[in-house]
């Protein structure tokens, strides 16, 4: 459960790039966009109440930047193989 929570606070923040793309009012886009951070921190802090001091921990100290280089490279390596 306090994983799901954790995945959905990031999916709410995701969202909000979103937003500006939808035809919505301009009221309207305000206030989904305060129901997006407030539904993102809730969800994020929930978690950590469920997951626990250990599991933050463990997420803090994961190297995310690594794992993006990683990733990045990884697929530019599998498009360079595709043009070739």
């Amino acid at each position: 459960m306090g994983t799901a929570l954790l995945v959905a606070s990031f999916a709410f923040y995701g969202c909000l790039l979103l937003v500006p793309f939808s035809s919505f009012s301009s009221e309207r886009m305000i206030a989904l966009s305060t129901a997006l951070v407030i539904l993102g921190e809730g969800s994020f802090w929930l978690a950590v109440l469920i997951l626990g001091r250990k599991a933050m921990a463990k997420y803090r100290d994961f190297n995310w930047r690594m794992r993006l280089f990683a990733w990045l490279k990884k697929i530019k390596e599998k498009i360079k193989s595709k043009s070739e």
